[in-house]
């Protein structure tokens, strides 16, 4: 039985680190045969690397120089290493798999091939060179040779480099996922002067979500062990271990149950149970949640969201009775104050915008007195769309999560643009003045304390005036790794520093989310905010109806 072991190394690592620890499984490997075939997975911080003997290259772009450069021991050329790439590195027995390098290379590249497929793009060969291309659909006919040197009509989507050690294999591949295409423009790429490289996301087919770097994983996983017949697979990752500080209440006070069989009995959705929320004992128990409006599969797939993804196909028309039922359950449940948010659909030509409006229209007609909070995405950068949103007048609070720190965006939020996330804001802030806007960050992700102070600043140059800091928890295997667990030291530390900037509220503290506490960010001088909401008659609830 042919097996092979998936080393996925879940958090962005210094390529330095995985070079150790490829070294490290290499001499394993010749120690003991009868270990398994292993293919590490892992996302570098920026580097360039080179082949034995070639000389680093001088960078004019001063916005790389700082980025370093690594001499390996592979063949082949310079080529970039960074963030939104899939860098896979098997360490095979070759006497297992007809010890001739060149057919490994060929069953590699085969590899990238077929997972690719399963994201609805074409790769391909060409003859005398090492790796996988597309073709370039913004390319006019030529009159170059399919596979002359620099063709215009091709661009690359993945480089392959490999170093062979007593027949076992070592280096491997990259894939680019989400890649900054700009760090390749500076450099000749595996020695192809003016060759142009792309991404899977910049190649996906119309209506397509690109895919989080680990959906590329799994795809490439299978594909090796269809291309090299290895008959079982074992999975080894490296998962933290949670904190104390981090473990909430069971939920199943009497105010818990009275709020789920609310819930069930209206036939809602709510974030709470389907974003896996780590507050919904907390704030059932004082009957409060969050539902999403527009049903429950959503077209974008970030990489830390436990909401179902859909596509097009997958997706239901919307219902349009859900601003009435909204508007209803609103009444029937005595809410002084309602959060409405929606899943991406991406699917439709305004996204959602009208929509949204009509729920709002509807709950203010059945509930004059309630206050309205809107969580909306990013509607892919259109102003119009969320003056569409806001122009009722209704809307109190205006809140889109900037989620993370910008560096983190390509590997975290594929779909998204940290500016684009900016300007709602800004947008919303212009066209209605009186509202407050809102943002949240999750921490957790790599970022640095620097990077969270900076994100701050940019929301207080816009005028956000509310913001929510919560511990990242990794919802399920197939979203992202947590990169460390903040302490609540730390989240005190971010509450102080948001207070001083500026900031009329600072949620901030391990199982924050967005939603948390609402009912106090517009509630100054009421009962919400003095605590005596949660008890019954006047209660808030923060209602994210998907």
């Amino acid at each position: 039985m042919k097996a092979l072991k998936i080393i996925d190394r879940p958090v962005r690592e210094e390529f330095s680190e995985t070079l150790g620890l490829q070294n490290d499984l290499v001499e394993a490997k010749i120690a003991d045969k009868a270990l398994p075939d292993m293919l590490v997975m892992v996302e570098h911080s920026d580097v360039y690397t080179v082949g034995r003997g070639v000389e680093f290259q001088v960078l004019s772009d001063p916005g790389k120089a700082n980025v370093p450069w690594v001499e390996i021991g592979r063949g082949g050329q310079a080529t970039y290493h960074g963030p939104g790439q899939l860098v896979a590195y098997p360490i095979f027995d070759l006497t297992q798999h007809g010890s001739d390098v060149h057919v490994l290379l060929r069953d590699i590249e085969e590899a990238i091939i077929i997972c690719l497929g399963e994201f609805g793009i074409k790769g391909i060969r060409r003859d005398g060179f090492t790796g996988v291309w597309v073709e370039n659909k913004s390319a006019k006919n030529s009159s170059s040779e399919l596979n002359s040197k620099l063709n215009p009509e091709l661009k690359k989507i993945a480089s392959i480099g490999v170093g062979v050690r007593k027949w076992i294999s070592f280096h491997g591949l990259a894939l680019n996922v989400t890649t900054d295409l700009s760090y390749f423009e500076v450099i000749d790429p595996c020695g192809l002067h003016g060759s142009l490289m792309t991404s899977i996301a910049e190649q996906l087919p119309d209506g397509r979500a690109v895919p989080t770097l680990v959906d590329v994983k799994h795809a490439l996983a299978a594909a090796f062990k269809k291309v090299f017949s290895f008959t079982t697979e074992e999975t080894e990752s490296i998962k933290l271990k949670r904190p104390n500080w981090l473990k909430a209440k069971a939920p199943g006070s009497p105010s818990f149950m009275e709020t789920r069989g609310i819930v069930k009995k209206m036939e809602l959705v709510t974030v709470c149970e389907e974003a896996h929320c780590p507050n919904i004992g907390e704030c059932w128990s004082h009957n409060t949640a969050t539902f999403m409006i527009m049903g429950e599969l959503c077209t974008r797939r970030c990489s830390f969201c436990a909401v179902k993804d859909g596509t097009i196909t997958d997706l239901q028309p919307l219902n349009p009775l859900e601003p009435f039922q909204v508007g209803r359950a609103i009444s029937e449940l005595g809410l002084k104050h309602v959060v409405i948010t929606s899943v991406n659909r991406d699917d439709l030509e305004d996204m959602g915008a009208l929509h949204f409006d009509k729920v709002v229209r509807a709950i203010n007609k059945q509930n004059p007195d309630c206050k309205i909070e809107l969580l909306i995405p990013d509607m892919r950068g259109r102003r119009e769309l969320v003056e569409v949103i806001l122009r009722s007048g209704k809307v109190s609070v205006l809140n889109h999560n900037i989620e993370t720190v910008p560096a983190l965006y390509r590997t975290v939020r594929p779909g998204a643009k940290y500016q684009r996330s900016l300007d709602v804001l800004r947008w919303a802030k212009e066209t209605l003045p009186v509202i407050k806007t809102k943002s949240g960050l999750m921490v957790g992700l790599g970022e640095t304390r620097e990077e969270v102070l900076s994100v701050m600043d940019e929301l207080r140059e816009i005028d956000c005036s509310i913001l929510t800091i919560g511990q990242y928890l990794q919802p399920t295997d197939k979203q992202l790794p947590v990169h460390r667990f903040v302490t609540p030291e730390e989240f005190a530390a971010y509450k102080k520093a948001g207070l001083e900037k500026g900031f009329s509220y600072v949620e901030s503290g391990p199982l924050v989310r967005s939603s948390y506490h609402a009912w106090q960010h517009t509630a100054e001088d009421n009962e919400a905010y003095s605590g005596k909401s949660s008890s019954g008659e006047g209660r808030s609830y923060q209602a994210e109806l998907a």
